[in-house]
Parts: C-alpha cells; structure tokens; sequence
C-alpha cells in the first residue's frame, strides 16, 4: 500500500469517527480504533503510548467515544490494518512500522486532532503484546470448514504473496489433521496469514518433506483474453513465476485451475480461500490434478 493511499484510507477512519462522534476525534480516541481493531490481526490488542514534543507523555481525556461507534468503523480499520502487508509475504506491519505509520498521519495537518496541533507528538510506541506470529515455509496449518479441517502448507514467500499447498482430504477433528502426500492438490494459491494470526487457523506440525508434492515457486496464471503490452498469453493463457518469467499453456491446465471457465483468482484473501476450498478441491478432483 502506497503512502499516498495510507494517508487516504486514514483520512477516510478519521472522518467517519467525525460523522458518527459528531466531532474529530482526540488522539487518544484515534489510537483507540487501532487498539480494539488491532486483535484480528495482531496475537493481542496494541496499546500505543504517545510523547508530546515538551517530553512529557500524553494522556488525553478520561472520556472517549470510541464504544458509541457502529462495528463499520472498526471493520474499515481492521480491514485497513490487514492491508497493510510486507512486501516478503502479505503479513501484517510489524506493531513498531504500524506506530511509525500512525505518528506521521496523527502530526499531519490534515488529521487535525482536537488536543494535538500538527507536529505536537515526538514519539509514538506499542507497549504490551502483539507480535505476529508468522507461519514458515513447510508449516502445516489447518482450516475449518463444515464440521470438518482442510490441511494446508506453507508452500513459499514471495512478491505474489503466501502460497499455500492445499490437500483434498478432509479430517474430523484439529488432532486427526495429517495430510498425505497422495492428497496432494497440484497447484497452490497464492493468499496471507491473517487468518493465522488472529487465530482462526491454526499450525498442526511441520513436514518439509511434503514440499516435494508442490512446486519450489508456485506460479500465477493470465488469462487469454489480458491485453498487456510486449507480452502474447497464448490461446489458453500463461503462468508466471516469481521471477517473472512466463510460459503459455495448454487447455487442460487452463481447465484444471479455472482460466477456462473464469473461476480462477490469483490471490485470495485468507477468510475468502477458507470459504472456497470445497470448490477448489472439488476442481482439481474433477480434472484429475
């Protein structure tokens, strides 16, 4: 996310605190959308601490109105927060880059806070939890669904994202999730660990070995029908690697991961591939890859 579009997804928080409060917000109101927002996506709530430029620390009025506010406010924040991702993977900021994003937006003119004027603030900092707890690469996570758990693993890291390799079978219960080899899905996709983090999956084990079911650096797919330029997709479409070297392929492959029929997706979000499993397996099963 650019810096440009940070600031403007910050204005577009601040502003609909102001038309739901009635009023800006304190600084201390701010930093408390982010902390009550921050436990779906951090392993525990941030608690942000602010310097005043005289050295003394802020503290901001006993009164807040940030529990008046409807679940949308906290939804565009969490969303906000889930946006913001390294560039190695998709995770979330670090809680110290999230401070530092926050204190050059809080000492803008443009936030115009009601107890702080522009460049009031020297410091801002996360105290207590909220680490991000990153799956690696050959970590097997499991996910819900219907009763049951899907096995994935931690494929690789890259410019696309987390790959996830996916396996069909399904198990009845978090201890009984031990994928085969056999159950092997052929193509990962490409999606983050939110869903990690904030607990809604969970790691089961690590096996590097099941790697060798999935290939070292997954690729994405075109469509026939993308027009870009000094590249020709071919009549079926392309895949691109990591590298960003592209290969044409042939109908059986765009069948298998849905260019041909318009379902495929390079990326999904964490909760949005959960929701899809069922049908991506169900895919692959039916094309025999």
């Amino acid at each position: 996310m650019s810096g440009e579009h940070v600031d403007a997804k910050l204005m577009a928080i601040l502003l609909e605190f102001s038309e739901t409060a009635g009023g800006r917000p304190s600084l201390k109101e701010f930093l408390e959308l982010f902390k009550w927002s921050s436990e779906a996506i951090y392993s525990a709530p941030l608690e942000f601490e602010a310097t005043l430029v005289d050295g003394t620390a802020y503290s901001g009025a006993a009164e807040s109105r940030v529990f008046d506010m409807s679940d949308s406010v906290f939804t565009d924040v969490t969303d906000f927060l889930a946006g913001l991702s390294g560039e190695d993977g998709g995770s979330p900021v670090s809680p110290n880059d999230l401070a530092n994003i926050l204190l050059e937006f809080v000492n803008s003119e443009a936030a115009n806070l009601v107890d702080v004027s522009a460049g009031g603030i020297s410091r801002l900092s996360v105290t207590g939890a909220g680490s991000v707890a990153r799956p690696e690469v050959g970590d097997i996570l499991a996910i819900p669904g219907d009763g049951a758990w899907y096995a994935v693993i931690v494929v690789a890291r890259n410019r696309f994202g987390v790959a996830f390799g996916i396996f069909g079978e399904k198990f009845s219960s978090l201890d009984a999730v031990h994928p085969d080899r056999s159950s092997a899905c052929k193509f990962p996709v490409y999606s983050d660990d939110v869903e990690v983090v904030n607990g809604s999956w969970h790691v089961v084990g690590r096996d590097a070995d099941l790697l060798s079911a999935f290939p070292a650096e997954p690729e994405i797919y075109h469509s026939p029908s993308l027009a870009f330029p000094g590249f020709d997709f071919g009549e079926f479409g392309a895949a691109e690697s990591p590298s960003g070297a592209v290969r044409l392929i042939d109908g059986t492959e765009a069948r298998a991961v849905g260019i041909s029929t318009g379902s495929y997706r390079q990326a999904f979000t964490g909760e949005f591939l959960q929701q899809s499993l069922d049908d991506l397996v169900k895919r692959w099963r039916q094309t025999g890859l």
